[in-house]
C-alpha cells in the first residue's frame, strides 16, 4: 500500500514540475520575443544595426519554444519577425546575406501563413518578400509574348 501512494505522490510531483517547466518555458519565449522588439527599438533609436543582429538571435531563440505544433500561429508570427529584422538589417547596412536569409525567412512564413490559412497574414509576407527579391536584384521575368498567346 505505501508503494502505492508514494508512487502516486511522484507521479503527481512529476506532473506538478512538467506543467512548472512549460510556464517557464513559455515565459522565457515570451521574453526573448519582448526583447527582440526592444533590441529592434534601440537600432532604429540609434540607427546601429548591432542590436538587430542581436534581435534575430533572440528570435531564432524563442522558435525553440513557439513551435508549430505547439505554438503555429505565433510560431508564423515570430518567423515574420525574424525576416522583417534581417530585411531592416539588409536594407540598413547593404548585407546581401542578410537580405538572402530575410528572403528564405520570408518564404517560410508564407508557407506557415498558408498552412494556417491566414490569407492576410500571406499577403502581408509576400509583399515584403517581393521587396527583399527586388533588393536582392531577383526581378520575375515577364514571359515571352509567344508564352502568353
Amino acid at each position: 500500500m505505501r508503494t502505492s501512494s508514494r508512487k502516486q505522490a511522484d507521479l503527481r510531483a512529476k506532473a506538478e514540475l512538467d506543467i512548472q517547466l512549460q510556464r517557464n518555458a513559455e515565459q522565457l519565449a515570451e521574453a526573448h520575443w519582448e526583447l527582440a522588439a526592444e533590441l529592434s527599438t534601440l537600432a532604429k533609436a540609434t540607427n546601429d544595426s548591432a542590436p538587430l543582429i542581436q534581435a534575430v538571435e533572440s528570435l531564432r531563440s524563442a522558435t525553440r519554444f513557439y513551435t508549430f505544433d505547439t505554438a503555429p500561429r505565433e510560431h508564423a508570427l515570430i518567423q515574420q519577425s525574424i525576416a522583417d529584422t534581417l530585411l531592416t538589417l539588409g536594407r540598413q547596412t547593404g548585407d546581401r546575406d542578410a537580405l538572402v536569409s530575410a528572403r528564405d525567412a520570408y518564404r517560410g512564413a508564407i508557407t506557415l501563413a498558408s498552412l494556417l490559412s491566414d490569407e492576410t497574414l500571406r499577403e502581408d509576407l509576400r509583399v515584403n518578400y517581393k521587396l527583399t527579391l527586388t533588393l536582392l536584384g531577383d526581378r520575375p521575368r515577364s514571359p515571352s509574348l509567344f508564352q502568353v498567346a
